[in-house]
């Protein structure tokens, strides 16, 4: 029988178009993808608030209401009071950039000096020397590109303005596309794909929910010590600690730099008064706060995490560093689920 008498070519004929449509239409789509990525996580994080107001009574589409109400108040509240703050020390960065240049040549001059008089050799000292010039260069290039990304922020705010919309109706049928997804699975197979399901999120809900909410408590400690330390640029330094600490391991250390650094360049009393400052929060945060809020809800081992971690900082710099993890779990519950359904029915009761 000729080919074009067969049904079932035809089926694959049509699947194979529509699979090269949607792939155009992603292609597209392309530009709102960031949009579409907020617009999950932040239907992720709203859906228990959601579901909290429809259970007092009112409707779904009240409860969205309500929450993003809320949410845009509480929003408001954080810009308005943030955003002169943040705008003033970006002033004062700009003001304060050639005094904080003179201190650090002063530094260099005085290290330089120091080790001059060690009676260290002279190649050595042209190592050392280089090795100067580079961190200042260094320190140059990372201050660029701070101040490159803070001006690039502006070019988002059209995806951020689409997010809460798609996340509008995300929440809103949130249920319909729940039984779709549902409803593709074979029956026979839905009890065990429903399970992986549950699995995934729980390592999501970790660190969506888990991190982030720790993440900001840091972040707001941070700030505090160092308003009450009288150090500069504390709120800007509070995020970025608040930031990394998303890290886990590396991210406290990473957060200190850049307020041990300025510290520096005031007296070394107030370079260990920070120091005390970090460890303390840091200690608070990993003996109380991580433990009340995450557990050990991720299950990889820490050595695997930092693995994890330098592999995912050097292929994607600080993206890399704060997906790495929920991205290895997420790829361990998947080989797990693999390997029980890949063992012979006699051997899968026990498992991995």
């Amino acid at each position: 029988m000729s080919w074009w008498r067969v049904k079932q070519n035809y089926r694959h004929i049509i699947w194979a178009g529509l699979a090269v449509a949607l792939l155009y239409f992603v292609y597209l789509i392309r530009g709102i993808f960031l949009s579409l990525i907020l617009a999950v996580i932040l239907a992720y994080l709203l859906h228990p608030l959601v579901r909290m107001v429809e259970s007092r009574g009112a409707s779904r589409t009240m409860s969205i209401f309500i929450v993003f109400t809320a949410m845009f108040f509480v929003t408001a509240g954080l810009v308005l009071y943030g955003m002169p703050h943040i705008i003033a020390q970006l002033d004062e960065v700009r003001e304060v950039v050639p005094r904080y240049t003179m201190e650090v040549k002063k530094l260099t001059a005085s290290l330089q000096l120091q080790y001059a008089r060690a009676g260290i050799p002279e190649a050595l000292r042209e190592i050392i020397d280089e090795r100067i010039m580079w961190l200042e260069q260094a320190l140059i290039r990372q201050a660029e590109r701070v101040v490159e990304g803070i001006l690039n922020l502006a070019g988002y705010i059209f995806n951020v303005i689409l997010a809460p919309i798609f996340a509008y109706y995300l929440l809103k049928d949130v249920e319909m596309f729940s039984q779709q997804v549902v409803s593709i699975i074979p029956a026979h197979r839905r009890h065990e794909v429903l399970a992986l399901g549950r699995e995934i999120s729980k390592v999501v809900d970790s660190f969506v929910r888990g991190y982030l909410l720790v993440s900001v408590i840091t972040g707001f400690l941070t700030y505090l010590a160092l308003l009450m330390l009288k150090m500069e640029f504390a709120l800007m330094l509070g995020v970025f600690a608040g930031l990394t600490n998303l890290i886990p391991y590396f991210g406290p250390f990473i957060g200190a730099i850049p307020a041990v650094a300025l510290a520096m360049l005031v007296s070394k009393w107030q370079v260990l008064k920070v120091i005390i400052a970090f460890v303390v929060i840091q200690q608070v945060e990993a003996s109380i706060i991580s433990p009340k809020i995450l557990g050990d809800r991720v299950g990889l081992h820490p050595l695997l995490v930092i693995l994890v971690l330098l592999a995912g900082g050097k292929l994607y710099g600080l993206t890399g560093l704060i997906l790495a993890v929920p991205a290895a779990a997420i790829i361990r519950v998947l080989v797990y689920f693999t390997l029980g359904y890949l063992q012979p029915p006699d051997n899968k009761k026990a498992g991995p």
